[in-house]
Parts: C-alpha cells; sequence; structure tokens
C-alpha cells in the first residue's frame, strides 16, 4: 500500500469542507488518522486557503444579492410586503418529479433533529434531518448550485443541503438561523465559516394540514406548497443579526412536511458574487 502523502490528507480536508462536514467533525476525522493537532492546523489553514476572511464579508452587496433584483420582475418571485426583513417566496421553484425525488432520497436517511446547542430542551425541534449535502449524489449538488445562483450567491458560502421530515405534531419552535454574536455557538460554529447569512428553504410537499412557517415578529405565515421556496436575509445591511427573522415551523396537524433547507454564510473560496449570477437578471 503507497504511503499516504500530504496532498491526499488535503484532498481528504477538502473533500469533507466541500459536502459540508462541520470543521470540528474533520479535525476528529483527522486525529483518527494518528494526526497531531499541529499538522490539522495546518492541514486545514491549507484546505481553507482563498476563503475570505470575515472582516472582507460585504453586508451591504450580501444586502443587494440578484435575488432582490429578480424579485422585480419574476412573477413567481415575489418579496413578503415588510420593512423589517428581506423575506422572499418563490412559487415553483422546483418542478413536482425533482421535488419527488428529493423527498425519496430523504426518506432513505434520516435521524433525529437536532440543534446547535446541545443542552436544548429536545422538544424545541421535534422533526427529523437527513444529511442530504453529505451523500454526493448528482442532484443534491445540481440543487446545490441552483439556489446559489438564484439567491447570487457562489455555492462555496454555504452549508451543507439538510433535508427535513415533520410528522403529525411534529415542529420547530421559533428560533432564530444566525447564531447569536458572543455565545458559546457562535465561537464553535463560526471560527471558519462565518455567520450565517440567507437562508433558502425549499417545500417538497403539499401539507394536508399545518406545517406553516410562522415570522411572528413580521406577523407573517407562509403555508407549504410543493416546490415553493421561502428565502430571507438573517442579516442587516451593516452585518448585525436582524430578530425579525425569528421563525417558527409550526406543527403538522395531518399528513406529513417535507423541506430541504440551505444555509448561505460569511466565508467561501474565490469571489462571492460571480458574474455569471449576474447574466440574467
Amino acid at each position: 500500500m503507497s504511503p499516504v502523502t500530504e496532498e491526499d490528507l488535503v484532498t481528504f480536508t477538502w473533500v469533507r469542507l466541500r459536502a459540508g462536514v462541520e470543521p470540528h467533525e474533520v479535525r476528529r476525522q483527522l486525529r483518527l488518522k494518528g494526526l497531531s493537532e499541529s499538522q490539522i492546523h495546518v492541514l486545514m489553514e491549507d484546505a481553507f486557503e482563498g476563503r475570505r476572511p470575515v472582516a472582507d464579508a460585504d453586508h451591504l452587496a450580501l444586502s443587494q444579492a440578484a435575488i432582490t433584483r429578480r424579485a422585480l420582475h419574476l412573477p413567481d418571485l415575489q418579496k413578503v410586503p415588510t420593512p423589517k426583513a428581506q423575506l422572499y417566496v418563490w412559487r415553483n421553484f422546483l418542478v413536482p418529479e425533482v421535488c419527488d425525488a428529493v423527498v425519496s432520497l430523504i426518506d432513505q436517511r434520516l435521524r433525529d433533529s437536532t440543534t446547535a446547542d446541545a443542552f436544548a430542551d429536545p422538544k424545541i425541534r421535534t422533526s427529523r434531518t437527513s444529511d442530504l449535502g453529505q451523500l454526493g449524489h448528482d442532484l443534491i449538488m445540481q440543487l446545490d448550485e441552483l439556489m446559489a445562483e438564484a439567491i447570487g450567491i457562489h455555492w462555496s458560502y454555504a452549508d451543507v443541503t439538510q433535508g427535513q421530515r415533520y410528522d403529525v405534531d411534529q415542529e420547530y419552535k421559533a428560533h432564530y438561523d444566525y447564531f447569536a454574536p458572543g455565545s458559546h455557538d457562535y465561537s464553535v460554529f463560526c471560527q471558519f465559516l462565518g455567520q450565517r447569512t440567507w437562508t433558502f428553504m425549499i417545500y417538497l410537499n403539499d401539507v394536508e394540514e399545518g406545517g406553516g412557517t410562522r415570522f411572528r415578529r413580521l406577523e407573517k405565515t407562509i403555508m407549504p406548497e410543493k416546490g415553493k421556496a421561502v428565502i430571507w436575509n438573517n442579516l442587516n445591511p451593516d452585518g448585525s443579526v436582524n430578530p425579525y427573522t425569528i421563525h417558527h415551523g409550526m406543527k403538522v396537524r395531518k399528513g406529513s412536511k417535507y423541506v430541504i433547507t440551505k444555509w448561505f454564510r460569511e466565508r467561501g473560496w474565490g469571489d462571492m458574487f460571480p458574474p455569471e449570477y449576474y447574466t440574467n437578471l
């Protein structure tokens, strides 16, 4: 067996980060390979070479991403009328056949949903989750790029795509998608990728009853429709977090609900706003 080279280890690290594996989990896997902390530190730096520092994140430009201009002329894409947050609804974003295919993938690999806070009340989030982005499936990779192009931010500035299944009486109680600055979660989950910026969520089926997404401080509730996307900016144009984005995945009362969710971040490789994403505004 040929020896493992440094290039092999960099590739091992990069591929897992590309698939959305959290950096702390990549570190654990490298430890299992017998690497020292100093070796892991160097590998992680090499893998993240080219990532822009958080200080360089252009939050004003993020608030003016391509989706904000597309909403001016695409009939299926509408901004929810509120001055307090950037919230958009995009009907018919995915065709039914793609939705059905993703639902099938979600059901193949489900685990109990968790929150970033390991000590949080487990009743806050009672759905099941599928780590779709870690499957390496072509369809999910294509969806990654489709969502990125739709919003106008390169796919590398994003977390792994997740799928969720909610059955009767399951919910995700009111929460924020951003990490509270200064918190333990912020120090753990934002050290490499930075803060979450935009959220891109897609309903994959029509729910028989219940299952809406309620933005309580905006007094808006969006009901599931197969193929409909809900997209919002978790930050203000100055980069501060926007508390008006608190939202509640309400209980399913009848049937089940399937969604996929993608969170964009402050750090990625290369240009945050690729020119080709802005050619068909």
